[in-house]
This record gives C-alpha cells, sequence and structure tokens, in this order.
C-alpha cells in the first residue's frame, strides 16, 4: 500500500510542476509576445518619421538630408517602393545618375509588373540629353516599352516619342505625338514637339498654331493646395511644373515657353529662335 502512496504523490507532484511550468511558461511567452509587438511599433514609428522628415527635406530641396533619411527608411523597409522611388530622385537631383539607377532597379525588382515609374525613371535617364547625357536610346526605347506594357497612363508614350526624335524618325514620332497630345489635354511637351516637326518640314503656319498651344497650357490650372508628400508641387506651380519637366527627356527645352505667358507673349520670331534651338539640340 505504502508503494502506491508514494507513486500516487509521485504523479501529484508532478502534475503540480507541469502546472506551474505552465502558467510559468505562458507568461514568459506572453512577455516575449509583448516585447516583440514593442519593437513592431516603434519600428513603425521610426519608419513613418523618417520617411515623413525625408518628404520635407526633399520638397525644400535638401537632396543630401532627404537620402540620408530614406536610406534610414529602407534599412526599416527594404523593399519600401515609395522610399526607393524618390531616394533615385534625390541622388538624379544630386548629379548622381549611377546611385539613381541602383534605387530605380531595386524598385522594379521589388515590384516587376507594377512600377512602371522605376522603369520610366531608367529610361529618362538613358535618353538623357544634357551636356553629360547618356543618350543610350535602345535601352531607353525598351525601358518605356516595359513602363508602357505596365501601365499605359504612365507617360511612356511621350518617352518613346521623344527617342523617335533622337532616332530622326519623324514620321513615327509625329504618329505617337498626335496621340499625347489628344489623349492629354495639359500637355506642353506633345504641342512643343509637333510644332518643332511642323517647323522643320517648313509648315510654319502649323508650327505657330502648335507652338502658341504649347504657351497656353503651361499655364497653371489648378488653385494652389497644401504640402503633399510629392514635395509641394502642388503648392507652388514652380516645382510643379519642375516635376512635370522631369517626365520628359526634352522637359529642359519645352518648359521654357512659360516665360511667354507673361505680356506681351510669344512671337513668331521667338517661335523660330526656340524651335531652332531644338533642333541644334537633335543635331548634337
Amino acid at each position: 500500500m505504502s508503494r502506491v502512496w508514494a507513486l500516487a504523490a509521485l504523479a501529484a507532484t508532478a502534475t503540480a510542476w507541469a502546472a506551474w511550468m505552465t502558467v510559468v511558461g505562458g507568461d514568459d511567452v506572453e512577455r516575449r509576445s509583448s516585447a516583440a509587438e514593442g519593437v513592431r511599433v516603434t519600428s513603425a514609428r521610426e519608419f513613418w518619421d523618417a520617411y515623413r522628415r525625408a518628404g520635407e527635406r526633399r520638397s525644400q530641396g535638401q537632396w543630401q538630408e532627404a537620402i540620408q533619411l530614406y536610406t534610414r527608411t529602407l534599412e526599416l523597409r527594404p523593399d519600401h517602393e515609395d522610399s526607393l522611388y524618390y531616394l533615385g530622385n534625390c541622388h538624379v537631383e544630386r548629379g548622381e545618375r549611377a546611385q539613381a539607377i541602383v534605387a530605380y532597379q531595386r524598385l522594379v525588382e521589388v515590384n516587376p509588373d507594377g512600377s512602371s515609374r522605376g522603369y520610366m525613371q531608367m529610361g529618362l535617364l538613358r535618353a538623357s540629353v544634357g551636356p553629360d547625357g547618356w543618350r543610350e536610346l535602345d535601352d531607353a526605347e525598351r525601358l518605356f516599352r516595359r513602363a508602357l506594357e505596365v501601365d499605359s497612363d504612365s507617360g511612356a508614350l511621350l518617352g518613346l516619342a521623344e527617342v523617335a526624335l533622337l532616332k530622326r524618325r519623324w514620321s513615327e514620332a509625329a504618329r505617337m505625338l498626335d496621340e499625347v497630345n489628344a489623349d492629354n489635354a495639359m500637355s506642353v511637351a506633345a504641342p512643343y514637339l509637333l510644332a518643332y516637326l511642323s517647323f522643320r518640314r517648313g509648315d510654319r503656319p502649323a508650327a505657330w498654331r502648335l507652338f502658341q498651344t504649347a504657351v497656353a497650357r503651361g499655364e497653371l490650372k489648378k488653385a494652389p493646395v497644401a504640402w503633399s508628400e510629392e514635395g509641394d508641387v502642388k503648392a507652388d506651380p514652380a516645382l510643379r511644373w519642375r516635376a512635370l519637366a522631369r517626365q520628359s527627356v526634352f522637359g529642359e527645352q519645352w518648359i521654357q515657353v512659360r516665360r511667354y505667358l507673361q505680356p506681351p507673349g510669344p512671337s513668331v520670331a521667338d517661335m523660330e529662335r526656340e524651335l531652332s534651338a531644338f533642333g541644334a539640340l537633335l543635331d548634337r
């Protein structure tokens, strides 16, 4: 009998010990879970704080500070698409095109079938026509076509038309620019570039009409609003137009027509001077 009682006592002790460990262990699991949740909340707060401050620095033209902050957001969330996009843009503003390409390439790796803006930005860099422009036109054309496949409203059709101009494929460029002009009644680039094609073939009346259309479209149509994550482009007309010009290979050229919004407006001589300079750019 004593043996039975001893076994029973041992079993009871084991059961009590197991119950105690369950309580203690459960508390430990709960503590670990609470700690992990606290880390996640802290990380999320740090991410959004850095992201907000990065946007503010970018809107103020403080590119290096913005780069540092976007780099921090990507340490916390390596696949955050907006951070990758804006990081690339900040590098472009600093003339750091190789670093920008790295950011945009990562962007399309994160979302290959959804990030048309990554393909667009790489295409614009490859087709760039500035003093140190790459003019890697085959690569640019391939990237614009990919952007168009991903999103038909990406602006890539304009990019393809601009590449066609650089390749001197005049008829193809005219066809695509006509389509852009019909689809986007706010586009300044399309009538400006169509004006050049008319000017080139000697049709001054058509060139003048299209040039005037480009100038008229340079007027701000919407009232300013408060700062946005796009970097104040809606609040400041100059920043808005600068942002739009960055989405075009020839943005630095056609944005100049906005100066003719001031009286007395453009003259035919102004148009001829502007379009002759553009032709010289193409011939470089």
